[in-house]
């Protein structure tokens, strides 16, 4: 496959360079819905709240999962559609099952 910079900055664009990490770190992939939130302390920094539904969510993350559950941003995307596009797409190049946060069903609550 030839290297593309465009297609590589969409779909690591959390990661140094928008290189594509190194694959044998993680066990999985996660994709989630997040929005930004303000620090009152510091209004110009911001933190990120993952785990939201898709009603609420302000964007979509793909998380590389580590064997004890940490996780690492791979590539954010705004859009639902285009964001299970990525996902696929990053399952397919690392050869790691996707899975989809159940709150992304939730419509607010929690999924039981």
């Amino acid at each position: 496959m030839t290297p593309c910079p465009m297609a590589d900055a969409r779909l690591f664009n959390c990661c140094t360079d928008y290189a594509e990490p190194d694959w044998s770190r993680f066990a999985s992939l996660e994709l989630a819905g997040c929005c930004d939130l303000i620090i009152p302390a510091d209004p110009e920094a911001t933190m990120v709240a993952a785990g939201q539904s898709a009603a609420v969510a302000e964007f979509f993350c793909v998380y590389g999962r580590s064997a004890e559950g940490e996780a690492e941003a791979i590539t954010d995307i705004d859009d639902p559609r285009d964001a299970l596009a990525v996902a696929a797409e990053l399952g397919l190049r690392s050869r790691l099952p996707v899975s989809l946060s159940l709150t992304l069903a939730s419509h607010g609550a929690q999924p039981s």
